[in-house]
């Protein structure tokens, strides 16, 4: 993938969701990210620090789109000294969009382009997946199933590589508990990446380029009304997302405004 590649695609998903019809909606959430004590001492890059978003999402007749733009460490905090020293390389801008196209002959399955993305003044990152996605609801519970090919694009950490590396498998389950309170559940995985790519997520600890990772959360929300709400979310990732080591755990504390 070239580097005009890398820069129009979030760009293209980006202008598709802002063409706003009377099913979209944009939902602004701004919080903080905790980490464990374990977790910082083994990854030290990462830190405490502020969370910006701005999703959109889009329904039509033929599918829908979802994309979140993320800002990481706007105020350049740390916990840790080191971290506090690179705090301005540190500061991340992620994006995350998807796009679900109806195939038309089985109800619930889609055409999914899924695409990852993140970049600071270190290097960048680019996943995208080309695959299926399934919708079902079951006793109440909405279930959300996504898989393919993953490709790749990344200059970090000693890992340079444009092409496909391995694929990727996604799922997310949701369920109101009452009006006002629900829970969610998600699984983010890539795996058998290629050794150029996995190079990039090199665990200090065993020395051992990984070849696959994940990211999972599950968070608890409280909804005021239809616009404002508050969460609670206990996230881990496994050599993803920038984390090298296993099972970094983290704790997130939100509010959001949808409009």
């Amino acid at each position: 993938m070239n580097k005009l590649t890398k820069i129009a695609l979030p760009i293209i998903l980006a202008a598709c969701s802002l063409q706003a019809s009377a099913k979209d909606f944009t939902t602004v959430t701004a919080g903080y990210i905790f980490h464990t004590d374990s977790t910082l001492e083994d990854n030290k890059n990462q830190f405490d620090r502020s969370l910006l978003t701005v999703a959109n999402v889009r329904v039509e007749d033929w599918g829908r789109i979802a994309t979140v733009g993320i800002f990481e460490n706007l105020e350049q905090s740390s916990s840790d000294p080191m971290a506090t020293a690179l705090g301005e390389a540190w500061s991340t801008f992620k994006f995350s969009g998807v796009a679900n196209i109806k195939t038309g002959f089985i109800p619930g399955l889609n055409y999914m382009v899924d695409e990852f993305f993140w970049a600071n003044t270190n290097g960048y990152e680019s996943n995208m997946k080309l695959g299926l996605s399934y919708d079902m609801k079951l006793a109440g519970v909405k279930l959300y199933f996504g898989g393919g090919a993953n490709y790749v694009s990344i200059d970090n950490a000693g890992a340079r590589y444009d092409g496909f590396s391995g694929y990727a498998f996604n799922t997310s389950a949701q369920y109101p508990i009452t009006d006002k309170i629900s829970i969610k559940a998600r699984y983010f995985g890539v795996f058998d990446r290629v050794a150029e790519h996995a190079i990039g997520y090199t665990d200090k600890n065993d020395a051992e380029a990984h070849n696959s990772g994940y990211m999972a959360d599950i968070a608890l929300t409280y909804k005021f009304d239809k616009s404002l709400s508050v969460s609670a979310m206990f996230r881990q990732n496994d050599s993803w997302y920038g984390y090298k080591t296993s099972k970094a755990d983290m704790f997130l504390l939100t509010g959001s405004y949808t409009f």
